[in-house]
Formats: C-alpha cells, structure tokens, sequence
C-alpha cells in the first residue's frame, strides 16, 4: 500500500515538475514574444517617422518652388503692366502732342485772323474753342514749361541760337523762346526752344595795340 502511495506520489510529482518545465517554457515563450514585438513596434515607429520626415521634406520643397514661382510670377506681372502702362503712355503722349501742335497752328490763325476785317462773332467762336483745347490739355496733365528769363535747363530746353550780351549780364539766361516746350505728368512731352544768353568775349590784344597806334599818332 505505502509503495503504491509513493509511486503515484513520485508521478504526481514528477507530472507537476513537467507542468513547472511547460509553464516555464511557456513563459520564456511569451517573453520572448513579448520582445520580438516591441522590436517590431520600434522599427515599424522608426520607419514610420522616416517616412514622415521625407514627406515633410518634400512639402517643404514644394512649398518654397511655389512660393518662387508665385513671386516669379507676381514680378512678371508688374512688368508686364509697367510696360502696358509706359505703352499707354507713349502713345498718349504722341495724341496729346499732335493736339498741342495743332492748338499753336489754331493760335497762328487767329492772330493772322485779328488783322482783318472778320466778324468778332466768329473771333469769340474761335476764341472759345481755343478755351476748350486749354482745359482738354490742362485735364490731361499738359502744362506749359517756363522758359523766358529763367536760367537754362537741358532737362527742360533745347538751345538753338545764342544772344549776345555785354559783361553786366549773366550767361545761359533764356533771352528768347522759339517754340514753347509742354510736360505731361512731369514728363518732357516736348521741349522749349530757345536762345540763351552769351556774353561777348573782347580780343584785348587787338584793343591794346589800338590803344598804342593812338598813343604813335
């Protein structure tokens, strides 16, 4: 009886040493599990964030070509219409100066106009037209530039003649102006031509060997 209690005994035994063996084993199992699947999670997070980074990388560089190429495109934008507008202007300014030459032409006909025998009606219809070619060219920025009396300016004047002057006189004064010069936006539209002034310049030797052929005589 006892020998019988000990052999099952010893197997009991012995079956709780293998169930100690397979827990054992089993736990190394999910130990090692356990491990195997944090390094997983960690490569699968660093391959993650280097995807992220070159995305990041990517948008950034999208990012800036974009913003060059709107930055290219806003300055082709602005040259575009400053020659539009320089275009616009030009040709403004050659209407304007048709206008400006056929308002001195109106001018020369109406003084020829003032010497004979004509009906003052027709003189003031004339006149008022003239008003009206005035105020279209004040509105349109057209003024006339100050010649006469003022010192030359080669922004502003054209010289085509000189007056001669004596010493007391100062030099490079307009004296005289030939045609009027006009500004549009002040800008030159045309210039003025004009005479300037010069002073004459004395040979003294000739002066002094005057001076002694009188002193012989």
């Amino acid at each position: 009886m006892d020998k019988t209690k000990n052999k099952d005994q010893v197997k009991n035994d012995q079956d709780n040493d293998c169930l100690l063996l397979d827990d054992n084993a089993n736990e190394s199992n999910q130990n090692l599990e356990t491990e195997l699947s944090i390094e997983d999670v960690t490569a699968e997070l660093k391959e993650t964030r280097d995807e992220l980074e070159h995305y990041r990388k990517l948008y950034d560089d999208t990012f800036n070509k974009l913003k060059y190429s709107l930055a290219d495109f806003d300055n082709y934008r602005k040259n575009i219409e400053k020659q539009n507008a320089l275009r616009i202007l030009s040709v403004k300014a050659d209407i304007l100066s048709t206008v400006v030459n056929l308002r001195e032409d109106f001018i020369r006909a109406l003084d020829t106009l003032k010497h004979h025998k004509v009906d003052i009606s027709i003189l003031e219809g004339l006149t008022n037209i003239l008003k009206n070619i005035d105020l279209f060219l004040e509105k349109e920025n057209v003024l006339e530039i100050k010649a006469l009396n003022s010192v030359f300016d080669p922004n502003f004047h054209e010289i085509i003649g000189f007056s001669y002057v004596e010493d007391d006189v100062k030099e490079n004064i307009i004296t005289k102006e030939i045609r009027k010069g006009y500004l549009l936006n002040d800008r030159v539209l045309r210039p003025s031509l004009v005479e300037v002034s010069k002073k004459i310049i004395k040979n003294i030797d000739n002066d002094n060997k005057e001076d002694t052929k009188g002193d012989e005589v």
